[in-house]
């Protein structure tokens, strides 16, 4: 019985992969991530304002323009998994899609799918950026291979976990332009206004932050930009500067270890995959 099912999610992968093959939507989603990678020297110069001892050519630059970048190629891979997660409800192929495995099943393939490729989206930008928007265009100095190994796996892991969390959104809005804008427009406006309004009236600088303001670290959003910008703040020596660089920079409140918004961010993704999985089971698609 293990086996038979097994082989069934096989043939259920290979046609979800040949589906998204067959599209250009994947690829063209490079582009993006390309001009990311170009935009890499500009998007580290964001450092210098909050540490003016910076110089232009510092490595940390590189590292930050790195993780900048990161944080907006993940929301390429979510808008990614959310073009998956919809594809065959806009294209009216979801009863086909049925037939081929249980709902189960094609929502894993999908899930998977979504995960590889926002994961190839951040190891593109990892791999381009530092030699077109760093070291050639911006005259910065590499940074240590270990830190930018280091920063770029946690980049990878977390635009992969937001492709995951594309599909998931895609299965539970089936409509592909109302869940593309929910899941872009949450991701650029939606937390930041709920962040704001956690930290309305916080009285940090004068002492600790309210218990509302410290549950900022706890979005999804703002999980994996911590998660990605703790290495670089920590590489970059600042000193007591730290916590208030990484707060700026993250949009949280008493952040937490970068470890911490990992594991917030894949919390996430699980509770968005198992309401999927849910709500997609009892789904009519007649």
């Amino acid at each position: 019985m293990a086996t038979v099912s097994l082989d069934r999610f096989r043939a259920v992968l290979t046609a979800e992969v040949r589906k998204t093959l067959s599209t250009r939507v994947w690829w063209l989603l490079f582009l993006p991530v390309l001009l990311l990678a170009l935009a890499q020297s500009l998007l580290g110069s964001i450092l210098q304002l909050l540490v003016p001892q910076a110089t232009e050519t510092s490595s940390i630059l590189m590292l930050a323009g790195l993780a900048s970048a990161l944080t907006m190629t993940a929301i390429v891979g979510g808008a990614f998994g959310t073009l998956l997660g919809t594809g065959d409800f806009r294209h009216r192929t979801v009863t086909l899609a049925y037939l081929t495995g249980s709902r189960g099943q094609v929502l894993a393939a999908k899930a998977l799918i979504a995960a590889v490729v926002a994961g190839l989206y951040a190891l593109f930008l990892v791999v381009v950026g530092p030699l077109l928007g760093g070291a050639a265009l911006g005259g910065q100095q590499l940074p240590d291979l270990g830190r930018l190994a280091g920063l770029g796996a946690i980049g990878i892991l977390v635009c992969a976990l937001w492709g995951v969390l594309g599909v998931a959104v895609g299965t539970l809005v089936t409509n592909q332009a109302g869940a593309i804008a929910l899941t872009v427009g949450y991701l650029l406006i939606g937390e930041n206004l709920i962040a704001g309004a956690l930290r309305a009236g916080d009285g940090s600088s004068l002492g600790d932050p309210s218990v509302f303001a410290r549950l900022t670290p706890f979005l999804p959003g703002n999980a994996g930009d911590l998660a990605i910008w703790e290495p670089v703040v920590s590489s970059a020596g600042l000193g007591a500067q730290s916590q208030f660089v990484l707060e700026f920079l993250a949009g949280v409140s008493a952040p937490p270890p970068g470890w911490v918004g990992l594991l917030v961010l894949a919390v996430w993704t699980a509770a968005g995959i198992a309401l999927a999985a849910v709500v997609g089971a009892r789904r009519d698609i007649t």
